[in-house]
């Protein structure tokens, strides 16, 4: 039987991209000796963005190859940790920025890319004023035991990408968020990570920030709605084993992908 371990990061970022990487750094450190199978780090880990101020994203940003990257690359290959981060992605001089899941595998290579496509324009909020809206589409990444499908905070709210890369064979989704307080917020929270879970037959990993905006409450969730683990509010890390026997237990039970009307509807090419 496969049993994935992941290590669910809950941190609290700041405006301040050193002080985050050193907190990254500092996390990954303690968790050298826990053979973790996957890290998953939340959304805005190295920047916390001012909505009002995008001149500020666009200073703070850097290239896959810039520093901050780099510094968690060679830990990952010092480490042997796979390691999913999020990061504020130059997208060419004075264009806006992209808010980007980056996966490092355990030799230090990157190995997957994601930039969110569903930014946060809702609740008198405007993410799309500092970010640009990532156009490369929705694509699972392998590794030996599992294979993964990343998203980030709003994403969570549309269930096509979810629904997407589990047709490309994803048996863990993971949502990187800062998912801001506010009213119904916490149960939207967590009724939508278990309705993905349900609704797709896979793991939900969910990595909150803590930073006093947002809600934290970090989960983890099995694909039958079951939550395996849920932080509280404050910085944390949740180890979590995942039983990936779990994903085809469900399918058998519930045959949801086969059993889709595809006469009736399709994804298309999928």
């Amino acid at each position: 039987m496969v049993h994935v371990k992941v290590s669910i990061v809950q941190m609290s970022s700041t405006a301040t991209k050193e002080q985050n990487l050193k907190k990254t750094l500092e996390i990954l450190s303690n968790l050298r000796g826990e053979k973790t199978d996957l890290v998953v780090f939340p959304e805005y880990q190295m920047y916390l963005p001012d909505y009002s101020r995008p001149g500020e994203l666009l200073e703070a940003a850097e290239h896959i190859s810039g520093n901050f990257v780099s510094e968690i690359t060679e830990v990952a290959k010092s480490n042997r940790q796979r390691i999913l981060m999020n990061m504020v992605e130059s997208n060419g001089v004075n264009v806006k920025p992209y808010n980007t899941s980056v996966l490092i595998d355990d030799m230090g290579f990157v190995s997957g890319i994601y930039r969110k496509t569903h930014l946060f324009d809702a609740y008198f909020s405007k993410e799309s004023n500092v970010y640009d809206f990532g156009l490369n589409g929705y694509s699972v990444f392998g590794s030996e035991n599992f294979t993964l499908g990343t998203l980030i905070c709003y994403d969570l709210r549309f269930p096509e990408p979810a629904r997407i890369l589990k047709l490309q064979g994803a048996d863990i989704l993971t949502y990187q968020a800062g998912w801001f307080r506010g009213e119904r917020k916490l149960d939207h929270w967590k009724t939508l990570l278990r309705a993905r879970a349900i609704e797709n037959g896979s793991f939900v990993v969910a990595s909150s920030n803590s930073n006093e905006a947002f809600i934290g409450h970090s989960l983890a969730v099995s694909p039958f709605g079951d939550v395996i683990e849920e932080a509280g509010e404050d910085e944390t890390v949740l180890n979590v084993d995942l039983d990936m026997g779990l994903v085809q237990d469900y399918a058998e039970k519930v045959p949801l992908i086969k059993e889709r009307r595809r006469d009736l509807y399709t994804i298309e090419g999928l």
